[in-house]
């Protein structure tokens, strides 16, 4: 793994004694499973001064911020969450732009000095993250809600439809976008998530539950034909997922958008890009939204706010380009 992170030049050196590796460490970010950063928190405790800042990345940080309390009198522990990834893992799944855009959650303890708090999120935001503080039982309960929940819901739609149902398992070459957008972490390995399911299981069960209760309600509605009472939930579940920003990744600053629509030609998009670059606008995210083979597509493009994104329309207009808000 080492050789591997040293090919990629992800690492300069690599070192397997940790005394040696953090030392004079500025900042040390314990990248593990949460069982085994409780275990090298400890290790760590006794050999890092008081100015070096330690950082984590677990999910969990309740318990993770309990034990770092203890192991660092002076504070200088801040627990990290980074809401982004993929249901990959290891070197391999590195990408220099994952934190782009991502909420980066930062869980200092009460004793936590502020200077050091704001080097730790200085360096995430130079990464190109949007740090967001919380305390970490909040955390706890909101990561639950959108990100652990929606794993075993993933994996709980994934076996029914295709080990449960003898019918629809014989036939998922049907499965259209929707499912398999619904289910794209049912391929994250077990090992990810064995250390969360535990750690964070009280919340977790809350979570659960809740749900369950809403999805019970839907059951006996369409059970019993009542389903035009299923309308307002419809309603209220469109305009909640229409107001979660489409430029975030992760758990805020919301990005403005505009629609472009593309032609299927060569060197199209490149006109896009290529025109804003010249005129010093940056964009900060973009997404093929639809796709029209043989005619073109449509590109949500982000940019860091209303002003520049009216700029960036104003260029692509008077290039021909087909622009809305």
């Amino acid at each position: 793994m080492l050789r591997h992170a040293k090919r990629r030049g992800a690492i300069d050196v690599g070192s397997n004694v940790l005394d040696g590796a953090v030392k004079e460490a500025d900042l040390v970010v314990v990248a593990t499973p949460i069982t085994a950063t409780l275990k090298i928190l400890t290790s760590l405790a006794r050999v890092v001064s008081a100015n070096t800042v330690v950082t984590d990345v677990g999910s969990v940080k309740s318990a993770i911020v309990a034990r770092a309390r203890k192991l660092f009198p002076s504070g200088n522990f801040i627990g990290g969450h980074p809401m982004a990834g993929s249901e990959e893992s290891g070197i391999g799944a590195a990408h220099p732009l994952l934190f782009e855009n991502a909420v980066y959650v930062l869980t200092p303890l009460t004793h936590t000095p502020k200077s050091a708090t704001r080097s730790l999120a200085d360096f995430l935001s130079s990464l190109g993250a949007r740090v967001m503080l919380l305390d970490a039982g909040t955390h706890d309960k909101v990561a639950a809600a959108v990100s652990h929940v929606p794993q075993l819901l993933a994996v709980a739609l994934m076996n029914a439809v295709a080990r449960r149902n003898p019918v629809s398992r014989r036939h998922l070459e049907l499965a259209a976008g929707g499912f398999r957008d619904l289910t794209r972490i049912a391929s994250s390995p077990f090992e990810m998530w064995e250390d969360i399911l535990a750690l964070n299981r009280r919340e977790i069960d809350a979570a659960l539950r809740l749900l369950i209760m809403e999805a019970e309600r839907y059951r006996l509605r369409v059970r019993a034909n009542r389903v035009r009472a299923l309308k307002r939930e419809f309603n209220a579940a469109r305009r909640l997922r229409n107001a979660i920003p489409r430029s975030m990744k992760g758990f805020l600053h919301t990005l403005a958008d505009l629609y472009v629509f593309v032609e299927d030609k060569p060197g199209a998009l490149a006109a896009i890009t290529g025109s804003l670059a010249r005129a010093g606008v940056n964009i900060k995210d973009m997404e093929l939204m639809k796709i029209r083979e043989g005619s073109g597509g449509t590109f949500r493009l982000s940019f860091e706010s209303a002003e520049v994104a009216k700029k960036a329309g104003r260029i692509l207009r008077r290039r021909g380009f087909e622009v809305t808000e």
